[in-house]
């Protein structure tokens, strides 16, 4: 009776039986699975669909395809697996030009199921990087995974592949698909050039395609994030689609939540928030694109790393070596290993006194924040998905702010999205919010 009343009790809350009850709905997935390829296989198939695939920077590239294909926006679901991905390929209309679908994997035999249901036309390639080094041991695993979606691309199919990743180069061998090599390297078939950092963020670059050269700009804050914009344009060209149309479209978008996202605080305060994954390789472009930018002293505020690939005490002793070169003070949350980041940090010329360590209360994170800012301040956002830090920018941008939780594993698209964000602390205690949320 208690867990009937708990049931009963999520109907408060806005989207709370999607988020609440997502592990019961993904065991309808074998079935919604099924009916979803038979919707692609008899009323998609003049639907051009594209799939993005890769370890980082799936998220973005969804979004710059969305904006250069101009297409209508149906994924109800940020979630890119289970039965959220089922349902967001029913939610494409016979009507749709293109549909664009982001796909992720969370352990072996994951990818073929999906490529079987969806049927791909074009695959985009973003990275192969150790987000998943737990589930895959190696690189050579997570390629191994990743590379099916790929090679389910028929003759006549599309592989667009980020050529400056040899990981995802190697791909090229996997398919009988056309191929479209993307990056920053001479090499590939489209290439930017001419990157020149804008200093409220974003970039200014030019595109070239064959003989053809266009002008691009990105809102986007990162040179990182020059990946998913030509991965964007090279889907574009490939489709037929006006370029100058396409990239004045790329130029509007900006930065997804919590991921190179720019705010801006009371007293001339800014945040750039990059909270939503703490892989190594996306906590050294955060690093490189904060120091890019310019401040009167940059913050930076560092949660744990996610599923270090490596020894920890290196890992982070390396982390607090990058920091001091770009960061004028340090609040570490998180109990895993930020004493070997301050000692990296020390040895490279940091005040001792500049690292904040504030344990793994995110409210003892906000209260240091709060006593050293200053007008004129960039503060870094970045740690661990399951810390949600995005609640820090919440904070500081004036937002009521309730939850309390160390740890959350709810899968939802930030926490300004999550019903529990405002909610008393007691509705923790009801058993689905538990089961899903707490670690």
């Amino acid at each position: 009776m208690g867990h009937f009343a708990d049931l009963l009790q999520l109907r408060a809350l806005p989207g709370g039986y999607r988020i609440f009850l997502r592990p019961w709905y993904d065991r309808l997935n074998p079935m919604l699975r099924q009916i979803a390829g038979l919707h692609r296989r008899f009323f998609l198939t003049r639907t051009r669909i594209v799939v993005v695939v890769g370890s980082l920077g799936k998220t973005t590239t969804r979004r710059t395809l969305h904006a250069a294909l101009d297409c209508a926006q149906r994924n109800f679901s940020f979630s890119n697996y289970g039965s959220c991905l089922s349902e967001n390929l029913l939610r494409l209309r016979p009507r749709d030009r293109h549909g664009v679908l982001e796909v992720g994997v969370s352990g072996p035999g994951n990818m073929q199921p999906h490529a079987d249901m969806i049927r791909p036309d074009v695959v985009v390639a973003t990275s192969i990087k150790s987000e998943h080094n737990r589930s895959f041991p190696t690189l050579l695993d997570t390629r191994a995974e990743e590379v099916k979606m790929v090679a389910a691309l028929p003759a006549n199919g599309l592989a667009v592949l980020n050529g400056d990743d040899p990981h995802v180069r190697w791909m090229a061998t996997q398919t009988r698909a056309r191929v479209l090599f993307y990056g920053l390297d001479a090499a590939n078939d489209v290439r930017a050039t001419n990157l020149r950092s804008e200093p409220g963020g974003g970039a200014t670059f030019d595109v070239h395609i064959g003989s053809t050269r266009v002008g691009c700009r990105s809102a986007l804050i990162g040179e990182h994030m020059v990946y998913p914009m030509l991965a964007a344009i090279a889907v574009a060209h490939a489709e037929k689609i006006n370029l100058a149309d396409a990239c004045g479209r790329l130029a509007r978008l900006h930065g997804e939540k919590s991921r190179m996202e720019l705010l801006e605080a009371p007293g001339g305060i800014r945040i750039l928030d990059d909270s939503f994954k703490g892989a190594l390789e996306s906590i050294h472009a955060a690093f490189d694109a904060c120091a890019a930018m310019p401040a009167k002293r940059r913050i930076l505020v560092l949660g744990n790393v996610e599923e270090p690939p490596g020894n920890e005490g290196d890992i982070y002793r390396d982390l607090g070596t990058r920091a001091a070169r770009f960061a004028d003070v340090v609040i570490c949350i998180g109990k895993q290993r930020m004493q070997a980041f301050r000692a990296g940090a020390v040895q490279a010329g940091m005040a001792h006194t500049a690292i904040r360590l504030a344990g793994s209360r995110i409210e003892a994170g906000a209260d240091l924040l709060k006593t050293i800012l200053q007008p004129g301040d960039l503060v870094l956002i970045k740690g661990s998905n399951r810390q949600r830090l995005s609640r820090l920018a919440l904070r500081l941008s004036g937002m009521e702010v309730n939850c309390s939780l160390h740890y959350c594993n709810a899968k939802v698209n930030g926490c300004n999205a999550c019903p529990l964000l405002k909610t008393p602390a007691n509705w923790q205690e009801n058993h689905f919010i538990r089961r899903v949320s707490i670690p």
